[in-house]
């Protein structure tokens, strides 16, 4: 059995280190996701500021799932991979509002304004 865990390194310190950060990663995942749900089927606030508070806590899950689950933070070991997501978030962005962009301007040249409902 001795050989096993030497073997698979589960008593080393970097091991138990992953394993904290899992187990955290995934208590704070599931602390932000009851959070959401509480505020929005509480009715707890008004409209407008739970989107604003559940839209705040999808940010953070998100950040801590990145930090947790995928690793990545500001050593300089995951820095290419930061930068990766990073470039990817850009670039879905600029894909989102370049449609948002196109798809209201031709609504306006068709008339389908805010203004003519």
């Amino acid at each position: 059995m001795d050989y096993i865990n030497s073997d698979v390194g589960m008593d080393s310190a970097e091991y138990k280190h992953d394993m904290a950060r899992y187990v955290w990663g995934f208590a704070l995942s599931v602390v932000l996701t009851l959070a959401g749900v509480v505020i929005v089927a509480g009715s707890v606030f008004s409209t407008g500021l739970a989107w604003s508070i559940v839209g705040i806590l999808g940010i953070a899950q998100l950040i801590i799932q990145f930090w947790a689950f995928m690793h990545l933070d500001f050593s300089k070991e995951a820095r290419p991979d930061l930068y990766l997501v990073l470039f990817t978030f850009l670039l879905i962005i600029l894909m989102a509002a370049g449609t948002v962009w196109v798809l209201a301007d031709l609504a306006s040249r068709m008339g389908m304004g805010a203004g003519s409902m």
